[in-house]
């Protein structure tokens, strides 16, 4: 028998403030620390580490001429969202119109732009921007850079404010309890 610690269970997404929907069960449990470090044995899906840093060494440049050269990589995939990477080290080759998913685009390493007909934006090392379903767009990297794109095939909504000091306000915890209430999908902002 190991120390006794605490296991935080949840369904459907981490956090019981950021869905209203009736799947934000909650609860804490105590359990034996060694029985939680058996490993796959005791039942589970084994966590696996994948390096972008490593994939995309030297010359490694996704979409440039869209024709020759390397496609985005695709790390993750079901029938709802599929989770690719990419570098795009400068002006892309075209434009892109995705009228199947919204795409959620991160800044892993270094930066881009990203020219659509809704007018330009830049996102930075550590930024990250929503593409919506049907809007065309260019990537343009600023040098070389990392991107993660996220395709979801249902509308992605914002929840967290643009409000840096309200975004943190809203996952503030007190007596185990958060201190907003929750934000609910249906709602508008």
């Amino acid at each position: 028998m190991g120390k006794k610690i605490k296991e935080f269970v949840t369904y459907w997404g981490p956090s019981i403030n950021d869905w209203g929907d009736g799947t934000e069960r909650r609860f804490v449990i105590e359990r034996d620390e060694d029985l939680l470090k058996q490993g796959v044995e005791s039942g589970g899906r084994k966590m696996e580490k994948i390096s972008l840093n490593d994939i995309f060494e030297d010359g490694v440049v996704t979409g440039v001429d869209m024709e020759n050269g390397f496609m985005p990589l695709v790390l993750y995939a079901n029938d709802d969202l599929i989770i690719e990477v990419a570098n795009c080290d400068r002006e892309q080759g075209g434009w892109h119109r995705n009228m199947g998913a919204d795409e959620w685009a991160f800044q892993y390493k270094g930066s881009r732009t990203l020219n659509s007909e809704t007018g330009p934006i830049t996102i930075n090392e550590g930024e990250m921007t929503v593409i919506p379903r049907g809007i065309s767009h260019q990537n343009v990297g600023l040098g070389p850079n990392i991107e993660i794109t996220i395709y979801s095939r249902k509308p992605l909504k914002r929840l967290a404010p643009l409000d840096a000091r309200a975004a943190r306000e809203r996952m503030k915890i007190e007596d185990g309890k958060p201190i907003m209430p929750p934000v609910l999908l249906e709602d508008g902002e």
